[in-house]
């Protein structure tokens, strides 16, 4: 009789032969413990297969301009500036008890202050990453969360150039935004020199065929 192999469950047919093929929903023997069942004379375990995941482009790797910690700083410095009112007024509009609560709330902006504009800098600066490859945009960015985006380089429709009045306070730092169906993207804080040669050569492989 045709015998299957060793981790499959035999079932007999009509003719009273052994079957190959598996039982639904059971490919290999499973023992009373749960576990795949093993060669009663090697030990093996039954084959296995699987799909290889699909390989992720290589890190991004360029870098911002040096002033993007300057800005985010400024950034992080005008935030809690908005907020000051909170501690300065606290202690002296709540009622009693709860005017009590004014110390701990200077601290807490103090807390904030600090990782505003000491934490978040450095690790902005640390993790931004960029790429701009033949197919495709590739952005890694975050400080706490990191975020990675890759925009195929056939989705972009349009790419501006952007400058702020801190950015030019701070030396030529320009951001390329590029937009898409989906929304926008952006490359900030990027030396102006380099932005623009980020800019042509984004626009030069968005180009169609007849447009070369």
């Amino acid at each position: 009789s045709l015998r299957p192999p060793w981790w499959c469950p035999a079932s007999g047919g009509a003719d009273g032969r052994t079957r190959s093929t598996p039982a639904p929903g059971a490919a290999f023997r499973v023992g009373d413990n749960g576990r795949v069942a093993t060669h009663p004379d090697t030990g093996d375990t039954p084959p296995r297969t699987s799909i290889a995941p699909a390989a992720m482009p290589a890190e991004p790797r360029l870098e911002l301009a040096p002033q993007a910690r300057t800005l985010w700083r400024l950034s992080g410095l005008g935030m809690a500036a908005s907020v000051l009112p909170v501690p300065l007024l606290g202690g002296r509009v709540l009622p009693e008890p709860l005017d009590a609560v004014g110390p701990y709330l200077w601290v807490a902006w103090l807390l904030l202050l600090a990782v505003r504009v000491g934490v978040v800098p450095e690790l902005l600066w640390r993790r931004w990453r960029y790429d701009i490859r033949a197919d495709e945009i590739d952005i890694r960015r975050g400080a706490f969360t990191v975020t990675r985006t890759v925009v195929p380089m056939r989705r972009v429709q349009h790419v501006d150039t952007e400058q702020g009045p801190l950015q030019n306070a701070v030396g030529d730092v320009a951001t390329i935004a590029f937009h898409t169906a989906a929304g926008r993207n952006e490359i900030p804080h990027l030396a102006t020199a380099e932005a623009a040669r980020v800019r042509d050569r984004i626009l030069e492989l968005t180009k169609a065929p007849d447009e070369l």
